[in-house]
């Protein structure tokens, strides 16, 4: 069966439906039943009440032989003979009265009533005919001077006024909840439509929002309680989506500007080269220049790589206890000879275990500690401090004596391709990534990675770790 063959408002009809249907035919079922009892009761009570008006009448005959008459004389012991069938029996079972020829079987008359008790044992029972009686039986006496005991035997016929009355009562009750059921999905049709305007509109929202208005957002204010949630994860997917697409355009903007350089650079050189005709040390200067440029290019490359496969978390994080002065002092042993050349000092002070990536964390310290020497003049010192916040965060700081940093460009200082030396922007040693390259590394630690520049005090670039 495909998917969504049904709608919501179809559901939610068929719902209403089920659960009336149910709600109405118990209803039905109960008031039938209370109607079948309260029949019930009302011709047990009438038989009982034949049964002491037929008492009444036994004790004003002093003879067996005058029962009949007095019987028949008594209209009130035997009114309704189309339904009612009254029977007198002798101790020796001898048939002293009949109100008819209706044969009232002894297994069904229960246990007489004795003489001072009103009858409480009624049975039902069926003749040949498919005639339903209801049945009782009950002691009395003839009057004095014989006092002689006689059993009352009782049957009446609800067939007419109980069993039709109750076939015409459920054929109505049935009609009603036929009604009922059909009218109560009609009106869930009704309400669940009304209902879902909600969602169609905000559907018609949604679906003008499209790639050039993802700044767009539903409006959470009128959404109904029970979308309120959907609509603001819907929000917040819009809004990783604009972030993302702007992501992305800042991205093939910055990596169009980057490698135009150098591939300008590369046919500039070529069509001078190519102009006229070059001795071979001149093609071979032309060769190691671009060599250069395509060593640049392919740094650049594999980085934008590693940026791209971070910020996607695709990058696989193998965590382990690093010592962090450890891991600084193998990083410093390959930079001697550029510190050395450069006559600049290093100042390495604290020690801390933390949980990382060895090879990405020492990237990061790498690329940090590039940046400081790049901005580090002859004679200057470098500072490398590892410590624990208050709050038990491990950091690590590199700080550097170089120029400030103009606070406009702190926000943007690990951003993609960003330099704050724009006269140095195509530099060889400066690719623009090495601090983005440092952002994502922590961004994969759930870390995070700060700057701080105060003009007359040291730039802190931070590394924290949770």
């Amino acid at each position: 069966m495909p998917r969504g063959w049904l709608s919501i408002t179809a559901r939610l009809s068929l719902a209403f439906a089920m659960v009336s249907v149910t709600l109405f035919t118990g209803v039905a079922v109960y008031l039938y039943r209370a109607l079948d009892q309260q029949l019930m009761q009302r011709h047990m009570d009438e038989l009982a009440t034949k049964v002491v008006l037929v008492r009444h009448t036994l004790e004003e005959i002093a003879s067996a032989t005058d029962v009949a008459d007095a019987m028949l004389r008594s209209p009130n012991t035997v009114s309704a003979p189309d339904r009612l069938h009254v029977r007198l029996l002798g101790v020796d079972g001898q048939l002293l009265f009949a109100s008819d020829l209706v044969p009232i079987p002894t297994e069904v008359l229960g246990s007489p009533a004795p003489v001072a008790e009103v009858p409480s044992d009624f049975r039902v029972w069926k003749n040949a005919t498919g005639d339903r009686y209801l049945a009782t039986s009950a002691y009395a006496r003839l009057g004095k001077p014989s006092m002689q005991p006689l059993l009352i035997s009782v049957a009446l016929d609800v067939r007419e006024e109980h069993d039709v009355l109750l076939s015409r009562f459920g054929a109505r009750l049935m009609l009603a909840v036929v009604s009922g059921t059909t009218l109560a999905a009609l009106l869930g049709w009704l309400v669940a439509a009304r209902g879902l305007r909600s969602v169609r509109r905000i559907a018609a929202a949604a679906a003008r929002i499209t790639s050039d208005r993802l700044h767009k957002r539903l409006d959470e204010r009128t959404a109904p309680a029970e979308l309120a949630d959907l609509v603001h994860a819907f929000n917040e997917m819009l809004a990783r989506l604009e972030e993302s697409f702007s992501y992305l355009e800042d991205f093939s903007s910055d990596l169009a500007h980057e490698l135009r350089t150098p591939i300008n650079n590369l046919m500039g050189q070529a069509e001078v080269t190519l102009a006229e005709a070059r001795r071979p040390e001149e093609y071979q200067l032309l060769l190691e220049s671009n060599m250069e440029e395509y060593g640049r290019l392919s740094r650049m490359i594999s980085d934008m790589l590693f940026i791209a496969k971070v910020g996607r978390y695709q990058m696989p994080l193998n965590r382990e206890d690093v010592n962090v002065r450890s891991a600084i002092e193998k990083i410093l042993a390959f930079f001697d000879a550029l510190l050395e050349e450069r006559g600049i000092e290093v100042a390495l002070r604290g020690e801390l275990i933390v949980s990382a990536d060895r090879i990405l964390l020492q990237r990061a310290i790498t690329n940090l500690l590039s940046n400081a020497v790049r901005y580090t003049q002859r004679g200057e010192s470098i500072g490398l401090v590892i410590f624990r916040e208050g709050d038990g965060r491990a950091t690590i700081e590199v700080n550097n004596p170089g120029p400030p940093i103009p606070p406009e460009h702190l926000p943007r200082i690990f951003d993609r391709f960003y330099r704050v030396d724009r006269a140095r922007s195509h530099s060889y040693e400066n690719s623009g990534l090495g601090l983005a390259i440092v952002k994502s590394i922590m961004r994969l630690h759930d870390g995070a990675a700060t700057v701080s520049s105060v003009p007359g005090d040291l730039t802190r670039f931070r590394l924290t770790f949770p």
